[in-house]
């Protein structure tokens, strides 16, 4: 596992289908939401995207912090300007527009089997953060991550932390 600051010089306009969920409810497999967001993505919307297409999961509108209250998360694909925003995949309707925000990020970064890959890039910045010798704070404004190349089965996985 690595990690590495990034400056995003500019925002990322995406569109995707959204859920509001908690760390505590994803503990939980009958209250767990995310599985279900990627599944319904996976099925309706990242076979119509093209070959490579870059994914985001994105997480903003956090209530609180990682600890507690409620945030909503983003499973989603880039989109590059009204012209291809309106044209974007669009089968089930219910989709949001969400902006990645240009500004400082700690990113990091593994390679492997999905879900696990992601979850060890989480644990790895859940445990930077709460280390009591951490140099960076958190903004909980957005956080993503960035599915190199679409994989969402396997691949690299990039998981930006907003920082201030």
């Amino acid at each position: 596992m690595t990690s590495q600051i990034k400056e995003l010089a500019e925002a990322i306009a995406c569109k995707g289908i959204s859920i509001r969920t908690t760390n505590h409810a994803e503990i939980s497999h009958d209250t767990a939401k995310l599985g279900r967001l990627w599944q319904k993505f996976y099925q309706n919307y990242a076979g119509q995207l093209p070959e490579g297409e870059d994914i985001y999961g994105i997480y903003h509108n956090y209530e609180s912090d990682d600890l507690v209250g409620a945030f909503d998360v983003v499973a989603s694909w880039e989109v590059m300007g009204e012209a291809e925003a309106s044209s974007a995949p669009n089968p089930a309707g219910g989709l949001v527009a969400v902006n990645i925000p240009a500004g400082k990020y700690l990113v990091f970064s593994e390679t492997g089997h999905m879900p696990n890959t992601v979850m060890n890039a989480w644990e790895s910045a859940w445990e930077y953060f709460n280390a009591p010798d951490c140099e960076h704070t958190r903004t909980f404004a957005v956080d993503f991550e960035h599915y190199i190349d679409g994989n969402l089965e396997y691949g690299q996985v990039d998981v930006y932390i907003g920082i201030e």
